[in-house]
């Protein structure tokens, strides 16, 4: 049964009357990417106020709205902006937040889940920016809710503060919440759930990232390989060497040495190029690129990612089926990769 559905309003759509963007059931997480401003406006549509982004929630097939108390017990949120009682002890302030509630999970549970079972007896005052975020998000489920909705929950976490985050949310699909999140890059966005949204001032629209067919399983019927050996007719023609991509920017072409390149990125039907001298788009597919750039060591670590392995820098395992290489950019830009892609690369790197 649906739990969460996220419509149109009617009259603010192209359809005529309301049509269903978004749909959640009991054990899925959806990520809607988006800049901060339509992330806010996004949560508070969702929760039953005023936004003029023009959508509305449905909870149970009954409109989402926090002022009715039977939907305050169901629903678990976190902001970006919410406060904490600093002068505190950490499970105290859980234990007062869970007076609160008729049903409550135990405030060890909570702590356990976060990675603060160590911090139980400590000043939140005390706590690093990071924990006190993970502590805000242990709060938004004292009360074990149903539906869980968090606005960019790994802004300015510290790495190790994603790897718990991350694995919380494992943790709470598994038990069969149904979990909502904002975040602010794609690549955020994949690393927490496959079911990705983008947010725009045109509205609100699926992100599909589907298997491109690898070169080595293109066939053609009918065709056969032409030995130059064993054929007189099949004259030996020498290629040069790929020493520069050709990339059409805008109204002109700019050439990019495959050094400088760090990785590229597919969406929307394009790719993105990330370089030490910026960020350029192509229609060449991920696939085309990957054939051209294969001398140079780029690797195709998700269906979605080609990353050049000059400038990978670390490799971290997230959770047992979530990987990511850390590039060597300014931002040490973390890239998602399947479980198939970790395997194949331990052999590449001879581990």
């Amino acid at each position: 049964m649906t739990v969460l559905q996220i419509q149109s309003e009617a009259g603010k759509s192209n359809a005529a009357s309301s049509s269903v963007e978004l749909e959640l059931m009991a054990g899925q997480c959806a990520v809607v990417q988006c800049n901060y401003e339509h992330g806010r406006q996004f949560i508070r549509s969702v929760l039953g106020e005023p936004s003029g982004l023009g959508i509305q929630a449905l909870y149970r097939s009954e409109r989402l709205l926090m002022n009715r108390s039977e939907i305050v017990h169901r629903v678990g949120c976190c902001f970006l902006d919410d406060g904490l009682y600093d002068r505190m002890k950490v499970a105290d302030y859980l234990t007062f937040w869970g007076r609160l509630y008729t049903t409550r999970m135990p405030a060890s549970e909570l702590l356990t889940l976060v990675g603060l079972e160590g911090h139980a007896k400590v000043l939140i005052s005390r706590l690093s920016y990071s924990e006190k975020r993970l502590l805000n998000l242990a709060r938004s489920l004292i009360h074990n809710p149903e539906l869980v909705i968090w606005e960019n929950p790994e802004q300015n976490l510290d790495l190790e503060s994603c790897i718990i985050l991350r694995k919380l949310i494992t943790a709470l699909v598994d038990r069969g919440k149904v979990i909502l999140v904002t975040c602010s890059t794609m690549e955020q966005a994949m690393f927490l759930s496959d079911h990705i949204y983008r947010l725009t001032e045109g509205g609100l629209y699926p992100v599909t990232t589907q298997d491109e067919p690898e070169a080595s399983e293109q066939t053609v019927q009918g065709t056969e390989e032409l030995d130059p050996e064993s054929d007189p007719n099949v004259s030996r023609v020498t290629v040069a060497k790929l020493e520069k991509l050709m990339i059409k920017a805008d109204d002109k072409f700019v050439f990019v040495d495959p050094a400088d390149i760090y990785y590229i990125e597919s969406s929307d039907g394009l790719s993105h190029i990330h370089t030490s001298i910026g960020d350029l788009t192509t229609a060449w597919t991920l696939t085309e690129l990957e054939e051209k750039l294969a001398p140079y060591q780029f690797y195709r670590c998700h269906r979605s990612y080609l990353v050049n392995l000059n400038h990978a820098s670390e490799l971290i395992t997230w959770t047992r089926n979530s990987y990511s290489l850390v590039i060597r950019d300014d931002k040490k830009s973390m890239i998602p990769m399947s479980k198939t892609r970790f395997e194949e690369i331990k052999n590449i790197v001879g581990l």
